[in-house]
């Protein structure tokens, strides 16, 4: 039984729960379209932070249909170009000219993995916490002390 079933009263949110994201990617979308306008508005200056909100949205809010069907097809052209984008512009921001190589090396790669032949939740979330883990490496490879 859903729940306007059980509290008829809240039939008045029908129309939002029906445009409520309902698909990993759509929340996704979401998350990468807030979380920049969060930290603009929360004075947030980390370039971490930044790079993290950065990619999200390019990997979702900025990505086009044509990216999405191109990436699902394995076209590496369009797996580079999105590797660039979505993990080449996050690797600068903290890794400067390394970090935009490296990230889009990985970016592409990963991507590139399908998500590890996951075809549930595990797929996107492994996804993600890999593309956010070579982001935190690049980071701290780049602003952690050396000995040399």
């Amino acid at each position: 039984m859903s729940v306007i079933a059980r509290f008829p009263k809240l039939s008045a949110v029908r129309p939002l729960i029906h445009y409520w994201p309902t698909q990993w990617w759509q929340w996704g979308k979401l998350v990468g379209a807030l979380l920049p306008l969060l930290w603009l508005l929360a004075g947030v200056r980390h370039p971490l932070a930044w790079a993290v909100a950065l990619h999200l949205f390019c990997d979702f809010t900025a990505q086009s249909s044509t990216t999405a069907s191109g990436k699902a097809r394995h076209e590496w052209r369009t797996l580079a170009y999105h590797g660039f984008i979505a993990g080449g512009w996050p690797g600068l921001l903290v890794g400067g000219l390394p970090g935009l190589l490296v990230g889009t090396i990985t970016h592409t790669f990963v991507d590139a993995a399908d998500k590890f032949g996951l075809d549930d939740w595990r797929g996107p979330l492994f996804d993600q916490l890999s593309h956010v883990l070579l982001i935190l490496l690049l980071y701290f490879s780049a602003y952690w002390p050396t000995p040399w």
